[in-house]
């Protein structure tokens, strides 16, 4: 009896904590989209075509056109942000006490891209079947309307030529290789993928992945030696690659914590110029797919923080470091915090190459490590704390420790996916009205610049400032 009885209470406590998951539960915004003539059969002769709408999906589009979309698309996602917060408050708050809504912001139009086309830095190309049946075709993902999917290899004049010509040259070399692609883990094989990255200056560096499977140390070490062969004095040295680096992990995008990179020749980092800066780059570093519409989106971000030489930059999911030295010549200090120990050595090392002093890195989670990045920050009574995070946002009680702390007068939110769950979550936990989760005040959504990090896509990063109220 008293086991029926208890699975009954459990059963209703679980009953009630979903129904109070969806009274609250978020979803996201409609995604952008515009419908294309989808292929039937992907062929030899319309895999180019195929490809294009899976990944450029506005390939076919003026330019000026796709920046109309994307206008009317963001003014939708801010309207919508304001729907979601009115719903909360209509159903967390009795009608008399219901605060009303906090004002919207100011959205101006999209900032366009000074490059539209073979403006990707750095491209992932898997291994997969492609449309002559073949299991070791690399290149990106398409679909039919049959729900089946191919490989395809990436298509000139929207990827770079360099990594065009690297992935064909990779795929020549592994349809030579003895050893089998790897689809999917549990089936064996062991090529899985590749990545390749370049700078402003042509200079190219490649990681080539594999499962190991039940391959030995020493086959592995066989197989790097025949690879750097191949890129070095074989038909792979067209590529002129400046760095060839090689993982071997059963795990999918493993860090290089978790299985380390193996350098098979070549520099250890890319260097990239940005804004005036120099960073050097190594396979697991972040930083901004297109380099010319960054520098302008960096400008953009500290004259909507209207930085000063009073100013202290707080830089939540630093990198590498790139808004934190690049901000230090208009501020008075940066203290940057990210979880990936790997960046956080990264940034102290291009703050080193820029003989920068004053910006300060803590390896950790933000909100770990947000209480210390304040201490670092005092006395100064003028701080701005950038965002910038990954698409899921960060976590809700990041954004309530920043309206705690009355030394914040603006906050810029970057968000490459806005309409995700998560960022609509952060959004409204900067500026809903006090209530029993957060009792400190509010900011105010101030404005909303839009710039085009990527044409010829469905997607555009927003810069959100959020100010003290006066």
């Amino acid at each position: 009896m008293f086991q029926r009885v208890s699975k009954q209470l459990l059963r209703h406590e679980t009953l009630l904590q979903i129904k109070r998951y969806y009274a609250y539960k978020i979803v996201r915004i409609q995604p952008l989209q515009r419908k294309t003539n989808k292929i039937e059969d992907i062929s030899a002769e319309n895999q180019g075509e195929a490809i294009k709408n899976a990944v450029y999906p506005l390939w076919n589009v003026p330019y000026s056109e796709q920046l109309e979309l994307k206008n009317d698309w963001i003014s939708y996602v801010i309207s919508q942000y304001y729907s979601i917060l009115d719903g909360h408050l209509k159903n967390n708050a009795k009608a008399k006490h219901r605060p009303s809504l906090p004002s919207r912001p100011r959205v101006e139009n999209i900032c366009p891209s000074p490059i539209i086309h073979e403006y990707r830095n750095k491209e992932t190309y898997m291994v997969r079947t492609g449309v002559d049946g073949n299991p070791k075709t690399v290149g990106w993902i398409a679909g039919n309307t049959s729900g089946q999917y191919v490989c395809v290899p990436p298509v000139q004049g929207i990827a770079a030529p360099q990594h065009v010509k690297f992935a064909k040259a990779f795929q020549d070399y592994i349809r030579l290789s003895d050893l089998p692609a790897c689809h999917n883990f549990s089936e064996g094989g062991n090529w899985t993928q590749v990545q390749v990255r370049s700078n402003q200056d042509g200079d190219v560096m490649a990681l080539i992945k594999i499962h190991p499977q039940q391959l030995t140390q020493v086959e592995i070490e066989d197989e790097c030696k025949n690879i750097t062969e191949y890129f070095t004095n074989g038909p792979g040295s067209i590529c002129k690659l400046s760095s060839l680096y090689f993982q071997s992990s059963p795990y999918t995008n493993a860090s290089g914590r978790l299985a380390p990179y193996q350098l098979l020749f070549g520099e250890k980092y890319l260097m990239e110029k940005i804004s005036g800066c120099v960073f050097a780059l190594s396979p697991a570093s972040f930083v901004q797919c297109n380099i010319k519409m960054a520098e302008i989106m960096y400008d953009k971000i500290f004259t909507a923080a209207k930085l000063s030489p009073e100013t202290s930059v707080l830089d939540l999911g630093c990198g590498i470091g790139t808004i934190s030295i690049l901000a230090t010549p208009f501020v008075r200090g940066t203290v940057g915090i990210d979880m990936c120990e790997e960046a956080i050595q990264d940034a102290k090392s291009n703050a080193g190459l820029n003989n920068i002093h004053s910006a300060n890195f803590i390896a950790g989670t933000i909100e770990s490590k947000l209480k210390s990045a304040l201490k670092w920050l005092q006395p100064s009574s003028d701080v701005v704390a950038i965002l910038n995070p990954g698409r899921c946002g960060v976590e809700t009680s990041v954004l309530r420790a920043l309206r705690s702390t009355p030394q914040i007068r603006t906050v810029i939110y970057v968000a490459c996916e806005p309409n995700h769950e998560w960022v609509i979550r952060n959004v409204l936990a900067i500026i809903r009205p006090e209530g029993k989760k957060c009792k400190a005040p509010p900011f105010k959504f101030k404005s909303v610049i839009p710039v085009d990090m990527f044409p010829l896509t469905t997607h555009a990063e927003l810069i959100m400032k959020f100010s003290r109220s006066s």
